[in-house]
């Protein structure tokens, strides 16, 4: 039996990133460990659900919080927002603090990879678009209680009702 590898977080991000936030994150993860749940059918026959972590809200919804945000700068609001999957960059906006929306503003899949999946779909390699997608604000420091208890389940509660046999991540 081979010793598990251990992953180095910070590898991409440089050594200015590791030690200014290094110390604020948690070595070992608090949850249980996540069970590898393999695809119960082919990717051509699934409905696929996107999660952004942009902080991204139908205009018209109620934003992420923005205040909280800039009075505790390590840490980032931890709600979800369900988003149509015929929105559109007039229809969304992008809320967060610690990413250019203006990006978003321009082409919303940088966030929200809307179009490629449709696309994936008329070529047949994905079977279907799920009518709902979803969005957190990614950045939570050490703080995701809120994420962890209540986002997290209520997304997923949400994706099985609507019969998602796959959700993609599409952080930011």
């Amino acid at each position: 039996m081979t010793e598990a590898k251990q992953v180095d977080p910070w590898r991409f991000a440089g050594s200015f990133l590791a030690k200014m936030l290094g110390g604020q994150i948690p070595e070992q993860p608090t949850h249980d460990p996540i069970p590898w749940t393999p695809l119960a059918k082919p990717l051509a026959e699934a409905k696929v659900a996107l999660l952004s972590t942009a902080g991204l809200s139908m205009k018209g919804d109620p934003p992420f919080d923005l205040d909280f945000e800039r009075a505790h700068p390590t840490k980032g609001d931890g709600s979800w927002r369900a988003l149509r999957a015929d929105a559109t960059c007039a229809e969304i906006e992008a809320n967060h603090l610690h990413i250019d929306t203006g990006y978003v503003e321009r082409d919303l899949n940088v966030a929200l990879p809307l179009d490629r999946l449709r696309e994936r779909v008329a070529a047949g390699e994905v079977g279907a678009i799920a009518d709902t997608h979803y969005s957190i604000m990614g950045y939570q420091g050490n703080d995701t209680q809120k994420l962890v208890n209540d986002s997290a389940p209520a997304i997923a509660r949400s994706m099985r009702n609507e019969g998602v046999d796959l959700a993609l991540l599409a952080p930011v």
